[in-house]
């Protein structure tokens, strides 16, 4: 059966683990271990900045970055026990519900998805930087 868009997006959502952005911010804050990594394009990066503790990978980039054996991996996404919180634009966090399954797919034991992505971690305060 074939589905719609918003079929898809509630069948990513519903497979990954969620963190609230309060959650997000406090652990950053606490834990300089936990990575972000922030998967909006290039454009949404430049307009909002984007977090200080994260990493670009921008749409599909994350898993070759993640890959093990790939010429683009990111020495930050190569310990498969690190926390991780993927980020994309906003609710209803389609493309980091989506990239968190990808991290966790490639066996990555603690991946969790910014409910309401980057809009929801800078109302709550995130620091941020030019990308």
């Amino acid at each position: 059966m074939a589905l719609t868009f918003a079929q898809m997006e509630q069948q990513e959502i519903s497979r990954a683990k969620a963190v609230s952005a309060v959650e997000a911010v406090t652990a950053l804050a606490q834990d300089p271990d936990i990575l972000l990594v922030d998967v909006r394009d290039t454009a949404e990066m430049e307009a909002t900045g984007i977090g200080s503790k994260s990493i670009q990978a921008p749409g599909r980039a994350v898993a070759w970055m993640a890959d093990l054996e790939s010429e683009y991996r990111c020495s930050d996404l190569q310990d498969r026990s690190r926390r991780v919180f993927t980020t994309c634009g906003g609710a209803p966090s389609f493309r980091g519900a989506a990239a968190a399954n990808v991290l966790t797919s490639m066996g990555f034991s603690d991946v969790s998805f910014v409910d309401g992505g980057m809009a929801a971690l800078i109302a709550e305060g995130l620091p941020l930087e030019k990308p």
